[in-house]
């Protein structure tokens, strides 16, 4: 896990302008850091080591900041050159590298690191841009082939790993984080406003390309793409090298049925979560207590024993034990599965008035506004940088591809039979908080078989005001958009919170065959008998304390923001948002002490994070 940055450029490069890019990223990779050159460079700093080669058509500069995590020596130094013709600058992690170097060797391929750098080098002069489809894990990179003077860059199927880049006439310059853009002379950018009134109105968007940042953009994640001397100051146009399939049928459910999908998803998860202890350096994971995070310290406390490691596993958590914020607090399922495994187990509990000057630091990591302010999962990534941890495991991605969110009942019983349709109702009744979407998806569904879709949507956005658009896919093809979408949003919280303090986070749930598997699961298997996830939840029937497997509650790293708000942080809230010129002027003209009951809290905390994110990086100017 690292931080990248690179410049393409008809334009001589200056040293000082990419050492300033590189520096900006620090945190990425605070171990080591390498540079590599092609093309008219002008040298103006002194740098320890600076790799060049000769280029015709290019003036290319890479940069590298190291996390060190497989193999700590100087052989994982980056850039890394391979056959004196590929060099790459990488982020990332390619969890079967073991398993394609075997492969490799066996084509004749040699190596001299125990890294998976070299691996994607080789890959890539065996397979082409195919070696894409090969790799399991995250990734974003950028590698340069002398011989042919192309740039093959590419990002993983998820996004895990971030990737942004400006383009004009004259230059293609990337970075992992939009805060090395903006060191470099060239960049001219400002707010971008009509993306921040949106994101005010609906909320975070990070699948778009469009950012926060006027002429900067995401690099699209499954997708790659070849630059050469002609084509690099072109609007790009990413190929998409990866996608997958969904089971969209409508089926009777079968006990062996559902217990096969169950054994089979245990098993690759488990598989999913060895391959991601591979690391020489020490790995713990995050915990909420709730379904997905326990069966991935369990599945860690399984292997451990399986090859007999005797390290304690620490978990990471945060927790609420103030009387006030106690409806946020987990700790009873932590310490529940914490004291059944024997793990160590860390917590911490937010100081709220540390919330203004942790909430700036997190607009500047994150980048662009958020939904939310993000302090639990920001403060268990503070609890794990004052440790010896380097790399954690985390839950994220289950609930997306599992219908964990209770919403997904209105999708679910969109394709229930009509003689079903009342004998669903009464087993989900009983789930804690599906109230409001049982009622609605019950009336819906029912109109929906009656009348059709078109007047079911007109009835219910009569009645409630809500558009019952999406509801109206099957189940497993919500997923897939969420996953898409949503997700992708969670991803790059979580990709920002860990780095931000040089942790590296991987997640064991965003293995593309888990993904691949679960989409072909039918939706039977997914909400049944009055539970979301249950197959997932039969998977670890017996292994796991039952109040965690068959818990009908669902949390997920809460945050007392209605408490906070309207308490002790109430006036900061509303000095920083109605201090702000460019909130008032540019996104909402309002005044929150007059206004702030005709305003949803979650709307208001959107109006706080843009008034700080424009402090942090334009100083309130425009």
């Amino acid at each position: 896990m690292c931080g990248i940055i690179g410049v393409i450029s008809r334009k001589s490069l200056k040293v000082s302008s990419i050492k300033k890019m590189n520096d900006a990223i620090t945190h990425r990779g605070p171990d080591s850091e390498g540079f590599f050159f092609a093309g008219d460079v002008i040298n103006d700093i002194h740098l320890e080591k600076i790799d060049t080669v000769t280029s015709k058509n290019l003036n290319i500069a890479f940069g590298h900041k190291r996390l060190s995590i497989v193999d700590l020596s100087k052989q994982g130094h980056q850039p890394m050159h391979y056959m004196d013709r590929y060099w790459i600058t990488y982020n990332g992690e390619i969890y079967n590298y073991i398993e394609l170097k075997e492969e490799l060797k066996k084509l004749g391929y040699f190596f001299k690191s125990q890294t998976d750098t070299e691996v994607i080098l080789a890959a890539y002069d065996a397979w082409g841009v195919d070696c894409q489809n090969k790799f399991n894990g995250m990734w974003a990179f950028a590698l340069f082939d002398i011989e042919k003077e192309v740039i093959f860059i590419s990002r993983d199927r998820f996004g895990i790993k971030p990737l942004y880049f400006y383009q004009d006439n004259k230059s293609f310059i990337f970075a992992s984080e939009i805060k090395a853009l903006l060191e470099n002379e060239e960049v001219v950018t400002a707010p971008n406003v009509n993306f921040l009134k949106e994101f005010y109105n609906t909320g975070t968007k990070a699948y778009m390309q469009e950012t926060a940042f006027i002429n900067i953009y995401r690099f699209n994640f499954s997708s790659y793409v070849v630059l050469d001397s002609k084509n690099f100051t072109e609007k790009i146009s990413e190929i998409r090298y990866w996608d997958y399939e969904v089971d969209t049928s409508v089926e009777e459910y079968s006990h062996d049925v559902a217990v096969k999908y169950a054994q089979k998803y245990y098993l690759l998860l488990k598989d999913a979560v060895r391959i991601r202890l591979r690391a020489d350096v020490n790995i713990g994971t995050t915990l909420s207590g709730g379904l997905d995070s326990s069966s991935i310290v369990y599945l860690i406390n399984e292997i451990k024993k399986e090859e007999k490691k005797s390290y304690t596993i620490e978990t990471f958590s945060t927790v609420y034990h103030s009387k006030e914020t106690k409806e946020c607090d987990e700790s009873y399922y932590i310490n529940l599965i914490t004291n059944q495994l024997g793990l160590k187990s860390n917590q911490i509990e937010p100081a709220v008035n540390k919330v203004p000057e942790l909430h700036a630091e997190i607009m500047k990591f994150f980048e662009s506004p958020t939904d939310g302010t993000g302090m639990s999962g920001i403060n268990t990534f503070r609890l794990i940088s004052n440790s010896n941890t380097k790399v954690v495991l985390e839950g994220q991605g289950a609930d997306e591809q599992q219908a964990g969110y209770l919403y997904y009942i209105i999708n679910y019983l969109c394709y229930v039979p009509l003689r079903k349709l009342f004998s669903e109702y009464k087993k989900i009744k009983n789930v804690q908080g599906s109230h409001i979407y049982l009622k609605i998806g019950f009336f819906f569904s029912l109109i929906c078989k009656v009348n059709g879709k078109k007047l079911a949507i007109k009835v219910i956005r009569m009645l409630t005001g809500r558009d019952m658009t999406p509801y109206t896919v099957h189940l497993n093809h919500k997923l897939k958009l969420d996953s898409n979408k949503g997700l992708v949003n969670l991803i790059h919280y979580g990709d920002s919170r860990s780095m931000m303090h040089s942790i590296e986070a991987r997640m064991p749930f965003m293995d593309y065959r888990l993904v691949e598997f679960t989409a072909k699961i039918p939706s039977i298997y997914k909400i049944h008998d009055g539970w979301t996830k249950y197959f997932a939840r039969l998977a670890f029937n017996g292994k796991l304390p039952n109040e965690i497997t068959w818990r009908k509650d669902k949390m997920g790293w809460p945050v007392p923001d209605k408490y906070w708000f309207e308490g002790e942080l109430n006036n900061w809230l509303v000095s920083s948002v109605n201090d702000s010129k460019f909130i008032q002027e540019e996104i909402k003209k309002v005044r929150l002490d007059i206004d702030l009951s005709k305003i949803s809290l979650k709307k208001v905390i959107r109006l706080l994070n843009i008034s700080v994110w424009h402090k942090v990086f334009f100083r309130n100017n425009k």
